[in-house]
């Protein structure tokens, strides 16, 4: 059984709008709350029969469990636990793929390319974490930070990757997925090291579309899945 076909769009409009006004209208702890809640809201959805795939299990509970530290997100020790659980949750879901990806042939120039971008963006994490108040660092600040972008390169990089491989349905949403889970931890981090308050909805929206698509991925992943075991009990 399937869900309704917008059925996913409206929960998410409906969660969106739903945090828009907490925002506005709310204190930041309790903002905070309703991100959790609504995070737990499709927790929910992902374990129902419809969305459900084991290999998804972990990255939604360390997903759930990062908004749950993220209401004590200015003590240093829910801190580095959210850099630490946020970086293993993108390399889960850049796992995914990578088996996709074992038989991916690239040439010189190609490698030339990633090499200049993989740099690339070590210079703009670098940038990033230099650009944070000393007051907001602590002693494992900058190798977490670190840690947590390296992870996010990296599945960046796999999405990319699969997408230009496969071109299909599966691989676009995937890839939708990381770079709006990617943009929306971007937006909070210059929301909440930077002060701009604005960019606090731009992570909201962000967020719940990231994880909406994830939902997706999960819904077409699972009945890939399930049409190829099928193929092979029939041979």
């Amino acid at each position: 059984m399937k869900p309704h076909k917008h059925f996913l769009k409206v929960f998410t409009f409906v969660m969106i709008i739903a945090n828009i006004w907490g925002m506005i209208n709310y204190d930041d702890i309790f903002d905070r709350w309703i991100r959790f809640g609504t995070m737990g809201l499709y927790f929910l959805l992902f374990i129902s029969p419809w969305f459900y795939n084991k290999k998804g299990l972990l990255i939604f509970v360390l997903f759930l469990i990062s908004d749950g530290l993220l209401i004590n997100y200015e003590d240093p020790v829910f801190n580095a636990f959210i850099f630490i659980i946020r970086g293993f949750s993108y390399l889960l879901l850049a796992g995914i793929v990578i088996k996709l990806l074992r038989d991916l042939k690239t040439n010189f120039f190609q490698k030339i390319v990633f090499t200049i971008a993989f740099l690339l963006n070590i210079f703009l994490l670098y940038s990033l974490v230099e650009m944070i108040p000393s007051g907001e660092q602590y002693s494992s600040f900058d190798f977490l930070f670190y840690f947590y972008g390296i992870s996010i390169i990296a599945c960046v990089t796999a999405a990319v990757s699969y997408s230009n491989r496969y071109a299909n349905k599966p691989s676009l949403i995937f890839l939708g997925t990381i770079l709006c889970l990617v943009f929306s931890d971007l937006s909070y981090f210059i929301g909440f090291y930077l002060n701009f308050s604005e960019f606090f909805i731009v992570d909201r929206i962000f967020n719940f579309l990231g994880i909406a698509l994830l939902l997706h991925f999960m819904l077409i992943f699972g009945e890939t899945e399930k049409i190829k075991t099928d193929d092979l009990l029939k041979n």
